[in-house]
């Protein structure tokens, strides 16, 4: 939420007339009134029923509610804010255009109508929209004539009408016209208009009359983007894996003929559409073509129906520069260093490089601590605790958009990371490890040449923050047990802080290093909660894993604090996060932790062996599962595995890489469930339209959405906030299915998933900054923010919107007319850094994004699709499970590093005997023993490997004959 102070006024030289008007970016449907000469504003009248680049802007306490009907914008004032409710004044409810350039010297003329059912005062400006807030025009008036700071007079029920023109003695290179009609405070005595008052505005305009360089349609023109295309992954397809396109078509077209073109036009394959069927997601009828058996590598286009499609790539090089922008994110989102040209990957859409870079932002980054939840503060933080003690929380990553830095978060997003490397050690192909080593170029970070895999130490500075915030000994806290829940033992030493950010929210269009004074922010932290310490205890010990033959002192200091960690929330197993806490930094709340519980023990257990853990484990109602719905925190029934607030997913995953812990029948439930959750995403596939392995759920949003008129929780059934990372997190569910059978079905379920991300959805639209033709451009973020403010940056390549949400909660994107449950689940989006429900970018999407794009780099171009599937058959217990792949089986490699050894007798031998100490072999690892190729694993595959190490027979006898 954006305030706007009041500013100093900037002299005119006459009174003259100015004109606004509405329009935004791309996504805008063409505008019902005609757009004259000179005109700024994007929007003049509402009679097309959207209303931006107008928009509403709410403040502390400051609320509304907002449509665009009747050709009007209508406002109602919930809560007018103001200083006396914890906000500041009349600008914690405001209406307003930006994006507007004003030039010395022009005449302007401006024109308004706004109508109130009830009397009040407004005030409005045109100037700056942020420092040094200069006022060019206010009220009807240039510069510092007429009444200055006081409002204008509003008459229930009748219609003020302004018209006037002025000269403008400034430039104004980021500009806005707002309207201010909040709560008593600084330059306001009194409420502007009680609360439950109606606004209507209409027939806006601001005409530069001394030119149209600076025309609204000048400045932002619409993009040539056509409709009806044929949806492709813009980036490209992998020759070895699946290829599928979508057409949007009419009710009852009949399957058609599809070409692929090359570049140069011609026609290199043909092929038949499906039967066209209606996809609910998009509310589109639609083909699906494929075109997988197409393999040779190249730029190439579909035409189908009379309609082309954006270009695309084939070949096994296509996502070739993403991984490494993808996770420099992480590097350009720390805190408290100055970040440096020489370490960013990309350029985007900006002249350089170093036009990304920044001083370091929060050094120290000293937070206070509170002593208790407290939804919101006072603006000027007037009743923040500032008696508990401090600490300092510098560095770590920052979450998302904004300056929080988040446990909960940050646990999942380290996770992930951490798991993207620990899976390469357990490939069957540990040459990918590789990727991962120092200096080798993937991840580029000032740690580079330390001896040290770069991607640990990447999320090194996630965990080192992490420990930071540790509650230290003699810490005390209010618990309100009957509002929470819970309990509240009153012993809080070695617990975690739940979470650090700002007391209220800024402005965007802030670089970290100097808001502060501007905003008048304070630094606080969080109590601790139970979620939070076991989000630590879980990654610090995966994270001791991977480090204890790298660094054994650091590996040791991690699992020592985890353990002391876990014990401490074994005390504390309901001290719950509120789900309110969304005044200055993200909520997460979470009133259900046993899903942390079992992570934790998960991460513990595979790095200790210690069966209290195991034992900890077993209690969790879901042991060794995987789920495809999440409930608890903030889901009901969500499509997926896992996400930062149900975790228990990430534990049966990291069981799975270090499954040599567990007995064979565990082991074998750990494998089935990836399975079968992961059989469950391809099937969702197989269905949608687009490919998309997430389906609509439905859902509530307490804080963003509210109750309707009785009182109970508004619902939408459609696409969740975020929706793009579900996505990716049940590609990485079908990308284990496939280290575990080696099918390739998971494998082009996990491209086909991408797909989407990359542009073959309803909107045509790439969700990746700088990758595909028409991508995203304008993430929502503090820095990233040259939408607004050309002095400030567009976002690098590689960056991941959370996309569609058919909750649509913040008022830029239902300023386009959106209603709530009206639209499709796939078209409730819009690429505005303003937009923070739909166009949002965090270290927990980023992270499975990357996960993502690594798999697919190291397996798909090893998919062998000329080889027929081979079946292994082992018995375990009296039980036979089968095994199958699609890839080229060398037999006796037991251990699949590419030769045949004593090793693989050795570890054959162990598995044979059910040694429940030893590692198991991998799915691949099981049809390479079938040298006897029986179907079996038995003694007479150790023999003839024995054989073969004998000389006694030739390699190519082991195996089919």
């Amino acid at each position: 939420m954006l305030k706007k102070k009041i500013g100093k006024i900037v002299t005119a030289s006459a009174v003259t007339a100015c004109v606004l008007v509405n329009a935004t970016a791309a996504m805008l449907p063409s505008m019902s009134m005609v757009a004259f000469a000179g005109q700024e504003l994007g929007q003049m009248d509402f009679n097309s029923g959207v209303g931006l680049p107008w928009h509403i802007c709410e403040s502390g306490p400051g609320k509304m509610k907002f449509d665009i009907d009747g050709g009007t914008y209508n406002i109602e004032i919930v809560n007018p804010g103001g200083a006396a409710e914890g906000g500041e004044s009349r600008w914690d409810c405001q209406f307003r255009h930006r994006g507007l350039i004003l030039e010395a010297g022009h005449t302007y003329e401006v024109k308004a109508e706004v109508t109130s059912d009830t009397s009040g005062q407004i005030y409005t400006k045109i100037g700056d929209s942020g420092s040094p807030y200069r006022e060019v025009w206010h009220n009807g008036y240039g510069g510092n004539e007429g009444n200055g700071w006081n409002c204008m007079q509003v008459t229930a029920n009748q219609t003020l009408k302004i018209e006037s023109t002025f000269t403008c003695t400034e430039n104004i290179e980021v500009g806005e016209w707002a309207w201010q009609f909040g709560g008593a405070g600084e330059h306001q005595s009194t409420d502007c208009f009680p609360a439950g008052t109606k606004l209507k505005f209409d027939n806006m305009s601001l005409i530069d009359k001394t030119d149209d360089k600076t025309d609204y349609d000048v400045l932002h023109p619409k993009k040539d983007v056509p409709e009806g295309q044929v949806r492709v992954n813009q980036v490209g397809y992998f020759s070895t894996l699946q290829k599928q396109a979508t057409a949007v078509v009419e009710k009852g077209t009949a399957a058609q003929k599809f070409s692929l073109l090359d570049a140069s036009g011609k026609e290199v394959y043909t092929g038949t559409s499906s039967e066209t069927r209606y996809d609910d997601d998009s509310q589109q009828y639609i083909q699906v073509l494929d075109f997988s058996d197409f393999t040779t590598a190249g730029t190439y286009t579909i035409s189908c129906g009379g309609k082309g499609s954006y270009s695309f790539k084939i070949g096994n090089d296509v996502y070739d520069g993403i991984l490494t922008d993808a996770v420099n994110y992480f590097y350009q989102n720390r805190s408290g260093i100055d970040l440096e040209e020489k370490y960013i990957t990309s350029t985007g859409m900006n002249k350089s490089k170093s036009d990304l870079v920044h001083v370091a932002g929060h050094v120290p980054d000293t937070a206070y601590i509170q002593s208790k939840w407290v939804k919101s503060y006072q603006a000027d933080g007037s009743d923040v605790d500032k008696s508990s003690g401090t600490v300092n929380g510098q560095g770590g990553w920052y979450d998302a958009g904004d300056h929080g830095k988040y446990v909960v978060n940050g646990g999942i997003s380290v996770w992930t990371l951490n798991n993207m490397y620990e899976r390469v050690l357990d490939s069957d192909n540990n040459s990918k490890e590789s990727k991962w080593a120092d200096n080798s170029g993937t991840v580029v970070i000032p740690e580079n040449g330390n001896k040290i895999p770069d991607i640990l130490d990447e999320t090194k500075v996630e965990m080192d923050w992490m420990m930071e915030m540790v509650v230290p000994s003699g810490y005390k806290m209010t618990y309100d047990a009957s509002k929470y829940g819970g309990a509240d033992t009153g012993k809080y030493e070695n617990m975690v802080f739940h979470k650090l950010h700002d007391h209220k929210w800024t402005g965007l269009g802030v670089r970290p290093n100097d808001y502060a004074e501007e905003w008048g922010t304070i630094r606080i932290v969080k109590p601790p909660s139970t979620a939070a310490t076991l989000n630590f205890v879980a990654t610090a010990a995966q994270t001791a894993r991977l480090w204890k033959d790298i660094d054994s002192d650091y590996a040791d200091k991690l699992l020592a604090q985890a353990k002391l960690s876990y014990t401490a929330a074994k005390a504390n197993p309901e001290l719950y996060a509120p789900l309110d806490q969304a005044i200055g930094g993200g909520a997460y709340g979470d009133t259900n932790v046993k899903d942390d519980f079992y992570w934790a023990a998960c991460e513990l257990y595979a790095t200790t062996q210690d069966a209290t853990y195991l034992t900890d484990m077993k209690g969790y109602a879901d042991c060794f599962k995987l789920t495809t719905s999440l409930e608890g925190g903030e889901n009901t029934g969500s499509f997926g595995s896992f996400n930062w607030g149900n975790t228990a997913g990430l534990g049966t995953l990291t069981l799975y890489l270090n499954r040599d812990v567990l007995d064979a029948a565990d082991a074998k439930t750990v494998s089935d469930s990836i399975t079968a959750a992961a059989d469950t995403y391809v099937a969702k596939e197989e269905e949608q339209g687009y490919g998309i392995p997430y389906r609509t759920t439905t859902f509530t949003d307490a804080i963003n959405l509210g109750y309707d008129e009785n009182g109970k929780l508004i619902e939408v059934d459609g696409y969740e906030w975020g929706s793009n990372s579900f996505v990716v997190n049940n590609a990485i569910v079908m990308a284990y299915a496939y280290d575990i059978t080696k099918d390739a079905k998971y494998i082009d379920g996990v491209s086909t998933a991408m797909d989407y991300v990359f542009g073959r959805n309803a909107m045509d639209f790439s969700y990746v900054t700088g990758y595909g033709t028409y991508h995203c451009e304008n993430p929502h973020h503090r820095f990233w923010s040259h939408e607004l403010d050309s002095s400030f940056p567009y976002a690098p390549s590689g960056v991941m919107s959370g996309g569609a949400n058919s909750g649509i909660q913040d008022p830029y994107v239902r300023g386009m007319g959106y209603k709530l449950g009206t639209l499709a689940p796939q078209l409730c989006y819009i690429d505005s850094v303003e937009a923070w429900s739909v166009n949002e970018v965090t270290i927990n999407w980023n992270s499975p994004f990357a996960w993502v794009v690594s798999f697919l780099e190291d397996e798909a171009p090893l998919v062998d699709r000329d080889t027929p599937a081979t079946t292994a058959k082992t018995t375990e217990g009296g039980t036979t499970s089968t095994t199958t792949s699609t890839g080229t089986a060398l037999y006796g490699d037991v251990d699949c590093n590419g030769k045949i050894e004593i090793n693989d007798i050795v570890l054959l031998s162990r598995y044979v005997a059910q040694d429940a100490t030893a590692k198991a072999p991998t799915a691949q690892g099981l049809i390479n023993a079938d040298c006897e190729n029986n179907g079996s694993i038995d003694a007479g595959d150790i023999t003839a490997i024995a054989r073969y190490l004998a000389h006694l027979c030739e390699a190519s006898e082991l195996g089919p004959q």
